[in-house]
């Protein structure tokens, strides 16, 4: 028994040693990222950008379902986007409020005579809406089919060749498109381009347009700050790196409509459908089997705002949705764990989320538990258990504090030294029980995955007050 004891504790031991040596690595490499791309940019550069005849045009798809409270701020948030040529695609998916009757009174839509293109099969497409007052914006009402379904009905109507996704409670800076395309300008083989995306929960917006940035009000949607700009400013800055950019958030990508096209879409059963589309569309670029030589990138300063649960209930089941969206997306495409045909895709961004993202939660929960058997069965003493927690803390810590130093490097740095001293606290207090209820929200998902074979979505989330989500 005892020997068992050892070599389950020499595992978690190399386990946890190599977690945190992969989160150094993609912390440097990250930072390295974030400077070489600062030093290749220009003003100038996004200046003849946005002037320039020659950009490839975008269109801009927001999906939605049931969001009359929010829809009219998002949507004139992406029309006055600083960009050369765009148009916005609105999708309800299915609404049972009042969004159409919104948007109609908002924008002056009337109905057309027009037929969506069908390279990707969705459910029905009921009604398509032209504006009498913005000629770039278009609405479609369609049965509902949840998000991903939406998204590849607009990219039916969409007549550019750069198709951006956006949620319906998303915010961009008025520049987002202009830093997401840049790159496609410099890099002709380039499929995709991600962004980063911060909670909304603080921002003051005007129609449609941001006049404050500021910090979320709770300590949970605090917490969600530093967890995001950990997140963007070194995990997928560093795994972009690695051509292993395998979580490309749904609130905001920037891709190629022909290659979303030939990827096939997101699919419209799985429970995280940005996770599972990211994962298929770095198989569709980097399988070597076609010769594409396509890439990806990330933009560390195209910014996009969304809004992030302040109760703990909804907290609670968006990270249970994520953990079994999670585990979908990768055992889905299992066959590309370990796979060279891939390139750095299989052999290492995949692997490294089933290991030290969807696995991490159990491993954890088993190092707790072997401590408190250790402890009392006097094989261990309470210093020692000490030692060793005080150490899992002080790392957490470190690269937490490392990520956030990082964006406050950016352009996007916290507008005061207060909001700054405010994040520094939340990083020491996360580790302090946020954590350890994101372990258990992520252990109840997989329960529910694996045994109960829970695949819906969860609770709609409850969105803020029209007031309240901009202030």
């Amino acid at each position: 028994m005892i020997n068992i004891v050892h070599i389950l504790l020499w595992g978690i031991l190399i386990y946890f040693v190599a977690l945190h040596l992969v989160y150094f690595l993609l912390v440097f490499l990250g930072a390295a990222q974030v400077r070489r791309y600062k030093s290749a940019v220009t003003f100038a550069e996004f200046d003849r950008i946005s002037k320039s005849e020659l950009s490839m045009p975008v269109s801009v798809i927001i999906p939605g379902h049931n969001e009359a409270d929010i829809i009219v701020g998002t949507v004139e948030n992406a029309l006055k986007l600083n960009y050369p040529a765009h148009e916005v695609i609105v999708v309800d998916d299915g609404s049972t409020d009042d969004t159409i009757g919104v948007l109609q009174r908002r924008f002056g839509l009337r109905r057309v005579d027009k037929q969506a293109r069908k390279r990707i099969g969705t459910k029905q497409v009921n009604a398509i809406y032209e504006s009498e007052t913005f000629p770039n914006l278009v609405v479609a009402a369609k049965e509902n089919g949840r998000r991903a379904d939406a998204i590849n009905a607009g990219s039916g109507l969409a007549r550019y060749p750069l198709l951006c996704v956006i949620d319906a409670d998303c915010v961009l800076e008025p520049d987002g498109l202009l830093h997401m395309a840049r790159p496609f300008l410099v890099e002709s083989r380039l499929a995709a381009s991600a962004g980063v995306v911060r909670p909304s929960n603080g921002l003051t917006v005007e129609n449609g347009t941001i006049t404050r940035r500021g910090l979320p009000r709770t300590m949970l949607g605090l917490n969600q700050e530093i967890e995001y700009a950990r997140s963007f400013h070194w995990a997928r800055t560093g795994l972009s790196r690695l051509r292993s950019m395998l979580c490309i958030s749904g609130a905001l990508l920037l891709v190629k409509k022909s290659v979303f096209e030939a990827a096939g879409g997101p699919w419209p059963q799985s429970i995280t459908d940005d996770m599972e589309f990211a994962i298929r569309l770095n198989g569709h670029i980097y399988d070597r089997r076609n010769g594409r030589h396509h890439a990806l990138a990330f933009t560390p300063d195209a910014v996009c705002y969304t809004e992030v649960p302040e109760s703990w209930g909804q907290y609670a089941s968006q990270r249970n949705r994520w953990q079994r969206g999670t585990l979908q997306s990768i055992f889905r495409h299992w066959r590309m764990l370990f796979n060279p045909r891939y390139g750095m895709t299989g052999i290492f961004g995949l692997p490294f989320f089933l290991f030290f993202e969807a696995l991490a939660p159990l491993v954890e929960l088993l190092a707790y538990t072997l401590a408190i058997v250790l402890l009392i069965a006097g094989l261990a003493t309470g210093k020692q258990v000490l030692v060793l927690l005080f150490l899992a803390y002080i790392t957490g810590v470190f690269l937490t504090l490392l990520a956030v130093l990082i964006n406050e490097s950016s352009r996007w740095r916290t507008a005061s030294w207060g909001e700054f001293w405010k994040m520094i606290g939340a990083i020491f207090l996360d580790q302090l029980g946020f954590h350890q209820f994101r372990l258990l929200c992520s252990l109840v998902g997989t329960f529910q995955y694996v045994f109960l074979r829970r695949r819906d979505l969860g609770a709609k989330m409850e969105r803020l007050t029209p007031a309240a989500a901009v202030s």
